[in-house]
């Protein structure tokens, strides 16, 4: 008699207690997500470590923090879009950084549209308006 109550006991106890390998196939994440997702709040905690020492000014961390949330944001759209364990790599450029990512790069974003290949090396993504306009920028690999 005491046997199946403790089956059942132990049943419950173990449903309560959370299982790492279990959590990370409920957010839906895989482990390259959940990697970048790491990195992406190691970085927030390095520049809020940055802003509470004045080693960055005020602009440059309200500028990386908008390129942080951005880059998440974008790499969760497309994980979600996808349905796949796959990080590309990504840039996101302040209008003023335009040129130094890519060359002439503020004349080639002129017109041009969500999907369009730049100089066979970068994929426009779109762009966001966050306290100014970043642009997203998938980098293609040559295979």
């Amino acid at each position: 008699m005491h046997r199946p109550v403790f089956q059942i006991c132990l049943l419950i106890l173990l449903q309560l207690i959370p299982c790492p390998g279990y959590a990370a196939q409920s957010n839906g994440y895989g482990p390259e997500v959940k990697s970048f997702l790491d990195l992406m709040r190691h970085e927030e905690d390095e520049l809020e470590f940055q802003i509470k020492h004045n080693e960055i000014s005020r602009r440059e961390y309200i500028r990386s923090k908008s390129r942080i949330a951005i880059h998440r944001q974008t790499v969760l759209d497309l994980v979600k879009e996808s349905g796949t364990d796959y990080v590309p790599e990504l840039h996101v450029a302040a209008a003023s950084e335009l040129d130094q990512l890519i060359e002439d790069g503020t004349n080639l974003i002129k017109g041009i549209k969500p999907g369009d290949v730049i100089k066979m090396k970068w994929r426009y993504l779109g762009s966001v308006r966050r306290g100014e306009t970043f642009y997203i920028f998938e980098r293609l690999t040559v295979k």
